[in-house]
């Protein structure tokens, strides 16, 4: 089981805060669970709860902020849950991604896509988590080796770019792990476990 901590970045490079994992394998995927103390956008502390299948489709997920929790799971061309007690149902289908601020949604679409694409995607916004569907694209840039403060490892490199605003970072993944997301995640605890990726 790999475990480890984020520092987390605002974007431009600037710790606002932490994010501690640990994710396995599972029968039927894999799962990924976290917890994260934050600054911004005021100090505040989350639990992010991704499953995913052995496609790394999302099929389940549970993001509490403190002051919103959602619940989702995928039935369908929906994603039915709760949200701060009450019903919510959000889009989904086969070629819809879910994405929040967290790298395990990165590493579940990089490991979905496995090619460069312009994706729909269910945005979760950072705290409140409201949903918005919004476009991105994620550009194969290929194999890699990235410098991390725990150690070298090879990774596969993609360039995120989120298409209403233009925003763009360099993502390198390894098997399940954002092992480098630039300027937002750097690696900065880890122990791979028996089935994690081993820096060089």
């Amino acid at each position: 089981m790999p475990i480890g901590t984020y520092r987390v970045e605002d974007g431009a490079g600037t710790a606002i805060g932490t994010e501690r994992f640990r994710c396995a394998t599972t029968p039927a995927g894999w799962r990924y669970v976290a917890e994260i103390e934050a600054s911004e956008p005021s100090p505040h502390r989350e639990v992010v709860d991704l499953v995913v299948d052995a496609d790394a489709r999302p099929v389940r997920c549970r993001i509490d902020t403190g002051e919103h929790e959602l619940v989702v799971a995928a039935a369908g061309e929906t994603l039915e849950g709760v949200r701060d007690g009450e019903p919510v149902s959000l889009p989904w289908g086969p070629e819809v991604h879910l994405d929040y601020l967290s790298p395990c949604f990165n590493a579940a679409t990089a490991a979905r896509l496995g090619a460069t694409a312009e994706i729909e995607v269910v945005y979760l916004d950072p705290v409140t988590i409201a949903d918005r569907i919004v476009r991105q694209r994620y550009e194969l840039l290929g194999p890699e080796r990235v410098e991390t403060p725990v150690g070298a490892f090879t990774a596969t490199a993609w360039r995120y770019t989120s298409l209403p605003s233009g925003w763009s970072r360099r993502v390198w993944v390894a098997g399940p792990i954002v092992v480098r997301y630039e300027s937002v995640f750097e690696l900065v605890e880890y122990e791979p476990g028996a089935s994690g990726p081993v820096p060089m």
